[in-house]
C-alpha cells in the first residue's frame, strides 16, 4: 500500500482506491504461491517449472485495478485458478477484510484472462478504516520439550501408539505431571488424529511426544521417558532426538487507533 500510495498520490480516506489496493498487496503478499507454489498438486494441479519458479508481478494502474504476472522464462503458471487461491487465502470476511489502512471488500473482484501468464483483477471496493489496531501480545511460555523415536516393520503403528500411551501414563502417574503430553505418531495421519485416521497398518513412523512445562527440568522429565523406550518400551524402537526450546505463548486484543504513535527514525550508519 505504502509505494502505491506515494507513486499514484491515493488520499488517506479514498477507500474504494484503498480497498482496491489492498487486494493487489494481498494477492502479492505470499510470493510464488499465486505463480503455482503451495497451489501444485500432482495429477489434479499440474505445474510445471517449480524449480525455476518465477515470483509474481503486479502492474497497477491509477485506480487499483491490476495485472498479476511473472517474468517470461520463469517456471510455474498466473491463471484464473492461482490467482482466486491467494484471493480467497486467509480472508475471514471477504466483505470486509480488517487492515489498518482500509476495510477491504473483495466480493465485487473481477478476473479477466488477457494472455498466458497475464489476468487482470479489477472490482474491488472498500469502506473506512477499522477504530482499532489488532495487536498480537507475545508472553512466556515456559519450555517446551520434544522428543521422538522411529518405529518400523510389521506392527509399527501399534508399537508407537503403545510407546506413546506409555509416556502419557508416567509423565501423570510417576512424575505427577498436570501439563497434557501431545502424542503423535507421524507418519499415520498424525494431522488428522483428532478428525479421522488414514492408516491403519502404516509400517514406517516415528513417535512424537511434546510438552510445555514451566521449568527446564521439569522439560527434561519427557525427554528421558521417551529416551528410556529404545529399552523399556515396545520393540524395535530407534533414532531417538530430544529437544528443549524456550517457548513463547500470544494472545490477541486490540487497540484503539488514537492510541497508537507512529514514529519513524532514519539511522545513518
Amino acid at each position: 500500500m505504502a509505494p502505491l500510495r506515494h507513486h499514484f498520490g491515493w488520499a488517506g480516506d479514498d477507500w474504494q482506491t484503498l480497498g482496491a489496493g489492498t487486494v493487489v498487496g494481498h494477492l502479492m503478499e505470499c510470493a510464488g504461491q499465486i505463480t503455482g507454489g503451495y497451489f501444485a498438486d500432482p495429477g489434479k494441479k499440474d505445474v510445471d517449472g517449480l524449480a525455476r519458479l518465477g515470483f509474481p508481478l503486479a502492474e497497477v494502474q491509477s485506480d487499483g485495478s491490476a495485472c498479476i504476472t511473472k517474468l517470461d522464462g520463469t517456471g510455474g503458471v498466473v491463471d484464473e485458478r492461482t490467482v482466486k487461491e491467494q484471493l480467497l487465502y486467509e480472508v475471514h470476511d471477504p466483505s470486509c477484510y480488517l487492515t489498518p489502512d482500509v476495510c477491504a471488500d473483495f466480493t465485487g473482484v473481477r478476473m479477466q484472462t488477457l494472455a498466458p501468464d497475464r489476468i487482470a483483477i479489477s472490482g474491488a471496493g472498500g469502506t473506512a478504516a477499522p477504530d482499532a489496531y489488532k495487536l498480537t501480545v507475545a508472553f512466556d511460555g515456559g519450555y517446551l520439550a520434544e522428543a521422538g523415536v522411529s518405529y518400523a516393520g510389521p506392527g509399527a503403528q501399534a508399537r508407537a501408539e503403545l510407546a506413546g500411551r506409555i509416556v502419557d501414563e508416567r509423565m501423570r502417574s510417576v512424575h505427577a505431571s498436570n501439563a497434557p503430553v501431545r502424542v503423535d505418531v507421524i507418519g499415520a495421519a498424525s494431522l488428522h488424529a483428532t478428525t479421522r485416521r488414514y492408516h491403519d497398518e502404516a509400517e514406517d513412523v516415528r513417535l512424537r511426544c511434546a510438552q510445555r512445562a514451566s521449568s527446564n527440568e521439569q522439560a527434561e522429565l519427557l525427554l528421558w521417558e521417551v529416551e528410556s523406550l529404545l529399552c523399556c518400551g515396545p520393540a524395535g524402537g530407534g533414532g531417538f532426538r530430544g529437544s528443549i526450546t524456550p517457548s513463547v505463548i500470544t494472545y490477541s486484543a486490540s487497540l484503539a487507533r488514537e492510541e497508537v504513535i507512529t514514529r519513524t527514525e532514519i539511522i545513518v550508519a
